[in-house]
């Protein structure tokens, strides 16, 4: 089959990984990349748990959470063209401050580039941390740290909380976050002046689904929430002026959903041009693709590939969309998978790259 290839000499990936900053490999990668999907990898900095990543396109920075017990959010500075150090991948060390809770799992970055926000799952917190004109976290730390609830039922706490993904919506006006353990989708208005979240309205779904991460589709109408527990997508309308998140209908994300094995669903993404939908499924170890309709508003899965590897916790596009990677984190691998943009097909491209509990994986440039 030929393959479409990218114009560009490729770019850098950055790996998160959930490993312990001593454990052999372990840390923060930066790999590098071709166009036709190869990899090398150029440079690990020992951090502590840096299991998920984002980045500030306007300043060139990268912020990453320690996943670890006292969380923290490191920053660091790379270049975003394709002209990166092959021989250092990050500029200069990191910058760390408190991330304000318990187990970090997740980090986004506001549309302005003013602030980070991170999602943790030990305590149920959402944090706010400012960023400096530098681009890096400021070092007081948060300026605001929201505790989600349990979920009550006759006065009793049945279901403690796991706030498992921040995402702004796209014009920066509120805040999404998903809470695995309660089943809860919180919506909160933010103003970047303060810096400061305030409770705007909550989704609750059906108990047993687990809300792990979502995306926004471009049309800026719908909403599509992966949920862990379930391996579901639900599909929601998103109206962008009143922050109004309506759950409408919910898709299996497995093939087989009776299968016998345990499954659990990890990582969203959507293409750029919004007519492709992937969900990994760990368990299965497969990368399932799902068709997207009516500018978002229905979803439905083709197929599913295998991952390359076990327990796919994430995975990411290129800009171009013309590649896939996927993290594997118990196989220790990342995979990459060449991408039909008319189909949505994927089909392995090239050698897996070894890495330490891969959880995150994070193009930049190409």
């Amino acid at each position: 089959m030929n393959h479409p290839q990218t114009t560009s000499s490729g770019g850098l990936l950055v790996i998160g990984s959930a490993a312990a900053a001593d454990a052999p490999g372990a840390g923060l990668c930066a790999v590098r990349y071709d166009g036709t999907g190869a990899m090398s990898l150029v440079r690990i900095l020992p951090l502590d748990h840096p299991s998920y990543a984002a980045v500030d396109p306007t300043r060139g920075v990268v912020h990453a959470v320690l996943e670890r017990a006292v969380g923290g959010v490191a920053s660091l500075r790379v270049d975003t063209d394709t002209d990166i150090d092959i021989d250092t991948g990050f500029q200069g060390p990191p910058f760390v401050a408190a991330s304000g809770g318990a187990g970090p799992c997740h980090v986004a970055v506001h549309p302005s580039g003013s602030h980070v926000f991170a999602a943790h799952y030990g305590d149920g917190a959402l944090s706010v941390v400012p960023i400096g004109a530098d681009g890096m976290v400021a070092a007081a730390g948060p300026v605001q740290i929201v505790r989600h609830p349990g979920r009550e039922a006759s006065g009793e706490l049945l279901t403690a909380p796991h706030a498992h993904m921040a995402a702004p919506s796209p014009d920066g006006r509120f805040l999404l976050c998903t809470d695995l353990g309660t089943d809860r989708v919180y919506v909160y208005a933010f103003d970047p002046d303060s810096g400061l979240l305030s409770a705007h309205r909550t989704v609750q779904l059906p108990a047993g689904r687990g809300p792990r991460h979502l995306v926004f589709h471009s049309s800026g109408r719908y909403a599509h929430v992966l949920n862990e527990l379930s391996s579901t997508l639900t599909v929601c309308t998103w109206d962008g002026l009143s922050g109004r998140l309506e759950p409408v209908a919910e898709v299996e994300t497995r093939q087989d959903p009776g299968a016998p094995n345990a499954n659990s669903a990890a990582a969203v993404r959507l293409s750029g041009d919004g007519r492709f939908l992937y969900t990994t499924n760990r368990g299965d170890d497969a990368i399932a693709i799902h068709a997207v309709h009516d500018d978002g508003a229905s979803v439905e899965l083709l197929t599913a590939v295998p991952c390359g590897g076990t327990w796919p916790r994430d995975i990411a596009l290129t800009p171009d969309g013309l590649l896939l990677f996927c993290a594997n984190q118990r196989s220790g691998t990342v995979t990459a998978f060449h991408r039909d943009p008319s189909s949505g097909r994927l089909s392995p491209a090239g050698e897996s790259l070894v890495i330490t509990e891969p959880t995150s994986v994070l193009p930049i440039g190409g």
